[in-house]
């Protein structure tokens, strides 16, 4: 059962009880993120999340991992371009432990100016850590690429120039910027009580009232073109995007859908057509990244310098297939059960419902039923698909970023024409 309060503050409590679980997970998330910051500050939000773990009024670094781990719980934070979230999961009988946690590094880091050089140590391994992963790295060049000259095209990790800058006065402020209840969702799911968690919620997170509204936040517009990363590397890394939808955009079943059968598992499109049938590459998948208000479609692939062009073509053939003919009905069939059976099998997590809780408010402002979902895959047709396919695979929304070790002359065989 999901039950929704609001605290006299403003912050929003969302409760999923799940009586057979033996745990439970909760989060607070900050709708906050990395596409609010200035470029100068670019990174600041997750300089933050690191350092509410290094020490609070109450408890040293060290006690809070101790205290966690006593119980055998886990307490962990992420930053995404949209929301920052503190979340932690305990067997049920600590849910008090945890919330007392969540709360006291939230409100109560002490951001001890030690803690911050060391931590700015750690963030800038982490920054090297990402540019020495291609796979990963040629998603933020894509998205820097794709998304140029806006927010949503910075890391959240922000630069080696950012993170250098960055001193203890900015990192409070910035902190207290974060602790806004009218932008803060607490959820929580598993073997629990809704007015229990609210009781508890009430004395742990006092905060002041709202602030002042965050000024609107520009749409970004995608920038098509082709950019070469040279790189001494193994493989040749690409990453092919296009236009996506938003969040909660009604066309997201048959979008989803179409994600799915291109390049969302080892029976789509890419894979068998790339990996099964031409043995060109290992890792090849399509993926989605969804916002409030835009999103993006894209497709990996790691593969040789040898066959880079023709992965490409391969690519540009198969999304021209998808827009000019319905796919098969067996396909169809095959990708909505697909989408399905994750759905239902990521509801055995209290982690995934919780934060299924907390990504509905944020973007539907509501609780999406699951039978609901489920219907509206069931109703997405071969029509719906290949309109979708039609509106996204246009010429002038795809972009292509390489990264590895290319001769530049190749790439006037490449065109991003459909």
């Amino acid at each position: 059962m999901i039950r929704t309060s609001s605290l006299a503050n403003g912050m929003r409590v969302l409760t999923e009880r799940i009586p057979h679980s033996i745990s439970v997970s909760t989060g607070v998330w900050i709708l906050r993120g990395a596409r609010g910051e200035r470029a100068e500050s670019n990174g600041i939000t997750h300089f933050v999340e690191h350092m509410v773990f290094k020490g609070t009024e109450r408890r040293s670094a060290l006690e809070i991992s101790r205290e966690i781990e006593s119980v055998g719980g886990a307490l962990n934070a992420f930053t995404g371009k949209e929301f920052t979230c503190l979340y932690g999961r305990v067997l049920s009988k600590h849910l008090p432990l945890v919330l007392d946690l969540i709360s006291d590094i939230f409100l109560h880091a002490v951001f001890p100016e030690e803690e911050i050089e060391k931590e700015r140590q750690v963030i800038l391994q982490e920054i090297n850590m990402v540019e020495d992963s291609p796979e990963e790295f040629i998603h933020e060049l894509f998205s820097g690429s794709y998304w140029r000259g806006h927010p949503l095209g910075r890391s959240t990790l922000g630069t080696r120039e950012s993170v250098a800058g960055f001193e203890r006065e900015s990192l409070t402020s910035h902190a207290d910027l974060l602790r806004d209840p009218s932008r803060i969702i607490l959820s929580a799911a598993g073997n629990l009580e809704h007015d229990d968690v609210v009781r508890m919620a009430e004395d742990l997170f006092v905060l002041p009232g709202p602030q002042a509204d965050s000024p609107p936040q520009e749409k970004p517009s995608p920038h098509r073109g082709l950019e070469l990363h040279l790189k001494a590397l193994e493989q040749v890394h690409l990453c092919l995007g296009t236009l996506g939808y938003p969040y909660a955009d009604e066309r997201r079943h048959a979008y989803h859908v179409l994600n799915t059968l291109l390049g969302g598992g080892m029976s789509s499109r890419l894979f068998q057509e790339i990996r099964e049938n031409r043995g060109l590459a290992y890792s090849v998948y399509s993926f989605q990244s969804a916002y409030y208000d835009t999103g993006l479609l894209g497709v990996y692939v790691g593969t040789s310098r040898e066959a880079m062009l023709q992965v490409v073509q391969l690519i540009m053939e198969i999304l021209a297939d998808l827009k000019k003919r319905p796919i098969s009905g067996e396909e169809l069939r095959i990708a909505k059960e697909q989408l399905k059976g994750n759905l239902l099998l990521s509801t055995e997590s209290s982690s995934n419902r919780m934060s299924k809780l907390a990504m509905n408010e944020v973007y539907f402002g509501k609780q999406l039923e699951l039978e609901e979902v489920i219907e509206n895959i069931d109703r997405v047709s071969q029509e719906d698909v290949l309109a979708i396919s039609q509106d996204l695979f246009r010429p002038e929304v795809l972009s292509l970023t390489i990264l590895g070790d290319v001769d530049r002359d190749s790439l006037a065989r490449i065109h991003l024409e459909i």
